[in-house]
């Protein structure tokens, strides 16, 4: 989560001041400046120059051209942040042709890389990730109360993950909704959905908010917002969360009375180009504590390159599915006998 706005604990330094206390004990605070001042958790739209966080200034970045970017501020609380530092932790861009994302290094990149590849990275403090629009895979959103984490998948490479403050939910999802309209377009010419493997199934309807139960109000609430906003989007499978037996024996079934594992709840649903998945972050959370937390995936069906299906090896009854597109893998462990196996494994039939 990100701090300022209720993150928890933030660790301090000895003697019991903070990095910005200390500071100005000391004589030593640097001059406030514009981004300091307005420094919080939320993730901040960038229309001008001089809201680029100056970390990232000396990248080639067409604003102009460019239709949305975002600064995504560090994991600290605001009494911890001083003006000479580094405050954000990302720099997001739709680009012209391309998503780009600027991602601030830490100590901890650095040794990941080794020394050697630290100093050739000498000089700029950031690493850059471009992933052109014909070749993102998936996008997928969670928030578990303020803890919000965005995913960016892509056909060839390794995803792009970035956290954010729950309190900037709406910001993220206008991203989202920018991202897919440019990196898979409704056609303007032809058919806008060539290839429906979901043509045949019929839909749930509009699901009542109290289908899958009383503790699935909200589940079922995020997916009616987004479908009342996107009319093609229809409900294919939905299912109430399980608990599930383990594999193992005696000691793994104690285990299990005391801890029940849960495999979530779930909403699949499509509009005949994207499929999205409504559900929880944790596809089986353990324990009796209720579960908050949202999660969406929204795939493009014509980039979906493979479907598998394979039994889950710690739990009976449950069945995960790995959707492909290209080098991503998302696995989806739902009900073995539910609607949502059958209509995510028969994608490619």
């Amino acid at each position: 989560m990100l701090g300022g706005a209720g993150a928890g604990p933030v660790r301090e330094e000895a003697g019991g001041m903070d990095a910005a206390t200390r500071r100005r004990d000391d004589g030593g605070a640097a001059p406030s400046t514009p981004e300091y001042d307005a420094f919080g958790p939320w993730v901040d739209p960038v229309r001008t120059a001089e809201e680029v966080p100056p970390l990232y200034r000396d990248h080639p970045l067409d604003l102009a051209a460019s239709r949305l970017v975002l600064k995504v501020p560090r994991d600290i609380a605001r009494r911890d942040a001083t003006p000479d530092m580094d405050l954000y932790d990302h720099l997001l861009v739709l680009g012209p042709d391309r998503f780009t994302a600027l991602s601030r290094r830490t100590a901890g990149d650095a040794a990941r890389r080794g020394a050697r590849a630290a100093r050739r990275a000498e000089g700029r403090g950031y690493d850059v990730r471009e992933v052109p629009y014909d070749q993102v895979a998936a996008v997928g959103t969670s928030i578990d109360l303020l803890d919000g984490r965005l995913d960016v998948h892509a056909l060839a490479g390794a995803s792009v993950r970035v956290r954010f403050s729950g309190s900037s939910a709406d910001v993220v999802e206008g991203f989202v909704d920018a991202l897919r309209s440019l990196a898979w377009p409704v056609p303007t010419t032809g058919d806008p959905a060539p290839r429906d493997p979901t043509a045949g199934l019929p839909g749930l309807g509009r699901l009542d908010r109290r289908a899958l139960g009383e503790k699935e109000i909200g589940l079922v609430s995020a997916y009616r917002e987004v479908a009342d906003r996107e009319r093609g989007l229809k409900a294919l499978a939905a299912h109430r969360r399980r608990v599930v037996q383990p594999v193992g024996g005696g000691l793994s079934r104690a285990i299990h009375l005391l801890h029940p594992m849960t495999v979530q709840a779930a909403v699949v649903a499509s509009d005949g180009r994207e499929l999205q998945v409504f559900g929880r972050r944790d596809w089986l959370a353990r324990g009796r504590t209720p579960v908050h937390s949202e999660s969406r995936l929204v795939l493009p069906l014509e980039r979906l390159t493979g479907v598998g299906a394979r039994p889950h090896p710690g739990y009976r009854d449950v069945t995960v599915v790995t959707l492909r597109a290209g080098d991503a893998a998302l696995d989806l462990p739902v009900p073995a006998d539910s609607d949502a196996a059958r209509v995510l494994t028969g994608l490619l039939g």
